[in-house]
């Protein structure tokens, strides 16, 4: 006769128990990887609309100038002065384009390692990955950055960083104007703190103990043109890597007036965190 009787479960010895946790713990350590690097992604396809407006319009007097200068150069009498002046406009245009894609490929590779940042070049990069400029929204864009300010990390966690709460902001205060302050100066205690200020509706009360949560957002499913709509992953992946930074981020609202994200991080010149390249949490 068969026994169909169930096996006995047979316990795990502590180094098999050791071993299946440990592999756990790796693929767990996989996926949020994987997850980060997503999400870096997901934050450049939310403007990739708004750079691609924004490098038409440095393409277009960068033809333009260079049929000027064609046109002189192959006239009967050539203007040196048109020549000049166009190509040099041409070149200032061409060479923002570069810049932009440079930072942009820079953040979509993902390449991690920390050292010293320099916060005043953090902000330059970001804002060149956002690549349009907020006055032609109406929003004025103040930077307030200490002279000199670093801080030990991975550039391009911070940038990611910076860039989901800068696209934030903006998202926020379209159609409405008002103004973004982008803040950083060195704390009694020894830390860098950078701000993200806005003039933008605010954030109510009931959703400020959650908007970290993952999968959690207020934008709801409804989308601008050229915008996508939230995933609630941004901010639950900014805390990971500034939490992965030794440091912690922090939110005030009010309604009607405007929301602070505040980040406090290691300075370059505090002890170094003990950190891989990857965040162990994101």
């Amino acid at each position: 006769m068969t026994d169909n009787r169930p096996p006995q479960d047979i316990p795990l010895s502590q180094d098999d128990l050791t071993s299946r946790i440990a592999h756990m713990q790796a693929m767990l350590d996989d996926l949020r990887e994987q997850l980060t690097e997503s999400q870096r992604l997901a934050t450049i396809g939310t403007i990739a609309a708004v750079i691609a407006h924004e490098f038409n319009n440095l393409l277009t007097p960068i033809v333009s100038y260079s049929q000027y200068a064609l046109q002189s150069a192959e006239s009967n009498k050539p203007d040196a002065e048109l020549i000049k002046k166009a190509l040099s406009k041409a070149f200032q245009s061409s060479t923002k384009a570069g810049r932009i894609c440079t930072s942009m490929l820079g953040l979509a590779r993902g390449e991690s390692s920390f050292g010293q940042v320099e916060v005043q070049k953090l902000v330059e990069e970001t804002l060149l990955v956002l690549a349009r400029d907020p006055q032609k929204d109406g929003i004025a864009l103040r930077v307030q950055v200490q002279p000199g300010a670093t801080v030990y990390g991975d550039h391009v966690q911070l940038e990611q960083v910076l860039l989901n709460l800068l696209i934030n902001a903006r998202q926020a205060m379209l159609g409405r104007g008002g103004s973004i302050t982008i803040r950083a100066n060195r704390t009694d205690d020894g830390e860098l703190r950078l701000q993200v200020v806005d003039t933008g509706p605010g954030i109510p009360e009931k959703y400020l103990t959650r908007i970290f949560e993952p999968f959690f957002t207020t934008k709801g499913t409804a989308t601008r043109k050229g915008e996508t709509k939230g995933t609630g992953l941004g901010l639950a992946i900014c805390k990971e890597i500034v939490e992965h930074h030794n440091g912690r981020i922090e939110v005030t609202s009010e309604v009607g007036k405007g929301t602070t994200f505040s980040l406090y991080l290691p300075t370059a010149n505090t002890a170094a965190p003990a950190a891989p390249a990857t965040p162990a949490a994101a």
